[in-house]
């Protein structure tokens, strides 16, 4: 549980740090928000197909893990 707590938290530091440098540069906060979720759209199928995968078997792995300790 704290390995997602601590994930989200690293994510939204970072999600936030740019978006701050956008405002900062002049953009408003929607262009920020557009440019935080840019790299997800110019990606192509594949590369989204492998990203998925990798979260999906993050999400399974840590799933296992909180299951075990459970049982112990």
């Amino acid at each position: 549980m704290k390995l997602i707590g601590i994930s989200l938290f690293i994510g939204s530091v970072l999600i936030s740090i740019t978006i701050g440098m956008d405002i900062l540069i002049g953009l408003t906060l929607p262009q920020s928000a557009q440019n935080v979720l840019n790299p997800f759209r110019a990606m192509e199928t594949p590369e989204m197909f492998i990203l998925f995968l990798f979260l999906l078997i993050w999400v399974v792995h840590l799933l296992a893990s909180l299951l075990k300790q459970k049982k112990t």
